[in-house]
C-alpha cells in the first residue's frame, strides 16, 4: 500500500470549499481499502512563557499529545460508502475519488491538522 499527500499544507478561506488531497495505490486485488480522515486541533500555546506562540503551524500541530487537543473522525469510506463523524453530520463533507476530503464551506473551528489513513486488508499479509 502506498499513500501520498501531494499538498501537505493547505490554506483555506472561511466559508469557501476546501479539498484536501490524499492518494493511494494498493498492491493487489481485494476488498476496497478503508479511508479515514481524522481532525486534530492545533496544540495550545506554550504555558511556560506568557504571550508565547508556536513558530509554525507544523510545530503547533505536532508539539503536544492527543490528550491535550481535540481529536475527531471527520469521515470514513469503504468502497462507495462514506460515513461522517458526528461533528460533521449535516455539513457538505465527503470523501470523493479515492481518498480526497471535500469540506463544503470552511467553518469556524475547522483549522487544524487533518490526517488521511488508508487501511487495506490485502496489504496486511
Amino acid at each position: 500500500l502506498q499513500v501520498t499527500v501531494p499538498e501537505p499544507r493547505t490554506v483555506a478561506l472561511l466559508f469557501q470549499p476546501v479539498l484536501l488531497r490524499c492518494h493511494f495505490q494498493v498492491s493487489g486485488a481485494g476488498p476496497a481499502p478503508i479511508v479515514t480522515w481524522k481532525y486534530k486541533s492545533f496544540c495550545p500555546a506554550p504555558r511556560d512563557s506568557p504571550g508565547a506562540a508556536w513558530d509554525s503551524p507544523g510545530e503547533a500541530a505536532a508539539a503536544c499529545p492527543d490528550s491535550a487537543r481535540t481529536v475527531r473522525i471527520v469521515a470514513t469510506k469503504q468502497g462507495e460508502q462514506v460515513t461522517l463523524g458526528d461533528f460533521y453530520l449535516g455539513r457538505a463533507v465527503t470523501i470523493r475519488g479515492g481518498a480526497e476530503l471535500s469540506l463544503g464551506p470552511a467553518a469556524w473551528g475547522d483549522s487544524g491538522l487533518y490526517l488521511c489513513t488508508v487501511t487495506s486488508t490485502s496489504d496486511l499479509q
